[in-house]
């Protein structure tokens, strides 16, 4: 029996930070690409807001992607956004309501070819 593998043109690369844990921490990195992953592993019982936010000329301007997402328990959580051409993404801590939120941060960019 023959064996067949078809690999596919996409790339995927994975990003991962330590947590972020105060007012305006941030994450961030280079993308070139439209399509991003943002995933988050939250600890510490904290309520608070992320921010995803993107730059498109390399400039010290930033622009959020969609509305900032409010966390309010520990667990992971996950956000998908595609046609959002970006030179470089971040998500950062933009309110702490309540707690010390513990912030694992995910950036997966995904590369088209």
């Amino acid at each position: 029996m023959a064996l067949t593998i078809d690999r596919g043109t996409n790339l995927v690369e994975h990003h991962q930070s330590t947590p972020l844990t105060a007012l305006n921490d941030t994450f961030e990195v280079h993308a070139d690409s439209d399509s991003f992953t943002f995933a988050v592993v939250v600890t510490g019982g904290a309520n608070f807001k992320l921010a995803f936010e993107s730059n498109f000329n390399g400039g010290a301007s930033w622009f959020e992607l969609d509305t900032s997402k409010t966390i309010n328990a520990n667990g992971q959580y996950i956000y998908f956004y595609s046609d959002k051409p970006s030179n470089r993404i971040r998500m950062r801590i933009s309110e702490i309501s309540s707690g010390t939120p513990s912030v694992v941060p995910h950036i997966g960019v995904a590369y088209h070819g």
